[in-house]
């Protein structure tokens, strides 16, 4: 029962400004065709019929015009085409206006041969006026569009970076790296003071690449190792990273805190002991993918890797239609798509 009553006040308020023009359109078209042919001002008293038919046959052209430019539009693209779907919308519109609104207002009207030809130009002159503003509002309303997209989709991006640095930054990380500190001033001034370095460039590189979307897989290792000197000095021996990357993958690109958050995980989430040493391994496999994998001394709590996990394979959404891969088998693996520089695309930061 509710369709009845909610279609006709969806209908007016979506065409109810258009009606309205058309209505004063076709006031207009009248008044100066009628002036035209009988040297007077039409009176509604005598020529009510007349204005009424008149503005309902522009109402329903304008209508039909309408429609058929919605269709246009999904058949030719005004952002890639926009002079032949403008002259094309002009000639298709232009011949349906004019056989429509000519031959109903012969029928209707019985208007002569000159008043035809003065209602064909003020009609096709309308016509060409309406698809440049309708082209415009068309391309203003597709770059607004395109602009919100973008500012959510750099907001999104900017949550999921944030998301990730504050594991980096978080006060449990802070704190055990200067309870390592303090240990090694009294065994070792000298490699206290490398480990506070260490830390530093730890932070830098965080603070450095907080609003960055993509660093160099250069920057990242360097990034890598400066974090597992870190958790070395806590793990010594029992913890070993490799890294076995082609030279040319270097150059290409990846999120920021991908690798380090991936060997965070590893550490996290297994028993590191003088009797279950951890290896964690980076490679490459075919130069299409970055692989972090390691093995597992105790049991794995995937469900709390999830949050991690599902952050990095947000971010990689924003570049690449490549999924990333997880497997949790012998070995917990995760390959990671190779990210290409673009010629256009922002570059690293440098």
């Amino acid at each position: 029962m509710e369709a009845p009553l909610y279609f006709p006040h969806t209908f007016m308020k979506k065409y109810g400004t258009l009606m309205l023009m058309c209505t004063l359109l076709g006031i207009l078209f009248f008044v100066y065709i009628f002036y035209s042919a009988e040297g007077r001002f039409p009176s509604v008293k005598f020529e009510a019929y007349e204005f009424i038919v008149f503005t309902v046959i522009i109402n329903i052209t304008a209508f039909i015009a309408w429609q058929f430019d919605k269709l246009l539009d999904k058949w030719i693209d005004w952002r890639t085409h926009f002079l032949a779907r403008f002259i094309s919308g002009f000639l298709l519109n232009g011949i349906l206006v004019l056989l429509f609104s000519i031959t109903a207002s012969i029928l209707l009207l019985e208007i002569r041969n000159d008043d035809v030809i003065r209602m064909g130009i003020l009609l096709i002159i309308t016509l060409f006026i309406s698809e440049i503003f309708y082209g415009l509002f068309y391309s203003y309303r597709y770059y607004a569009k395109t602009q919100v997209e973008a500012m959510q989709l750099d907001r999104l991006q900017l949550e999921l970076q944030f998301n990730s640095l504050k594991t980096q930054i978080s006060p449990h990380y802070l704190f055990n790296c200067l309870n390592t500190v303090s240990s090694l001033l009294y065994k070792d001034i000298a490699l206290a003071e490398q480990f506070i370095r260490r830390m530093a460039d730890t932070f830098r590189y965080v603070i450095d690449n907080q609003k960055e979307k993509l660093v160099t897989v250069s920057e990242e290792i360097e990034f890598v190792k400066a974090y597992y000197y870190l958790l070395q000095a806590r793990y010594e021996q029992h913890l070993t990273l490799e890294i076995n990357l082609p030279r040319n993958l270097y150059h290409t690109l990846i999120p920021p805190m991908t690798l380090q958050l991936l060997v965070e995980n590893a550490v996290k989430h297994n028993k590191i002991s003088k009797e279950q040493p951890l290896l964690i391994y980076i490679s490459a496999l075919d130069n299409t993918q970055i692989i972090v994998s390691n093995s597992k001394t105790g049991t794995v709590q995937v469900e709390s890797l999830q949050i991690g996990l599902q952050n990095i394979i947000k971010r990689y959404q924003f570049f690449t239609t490549e999924a990333v891969k997880i497997k949790n088998e012998t070995r917990f693996t995760v390959a990671l798509p190779v990210i290409k520089p673009q010629p256009k695309s922002t570059a690293p930061r440098t």
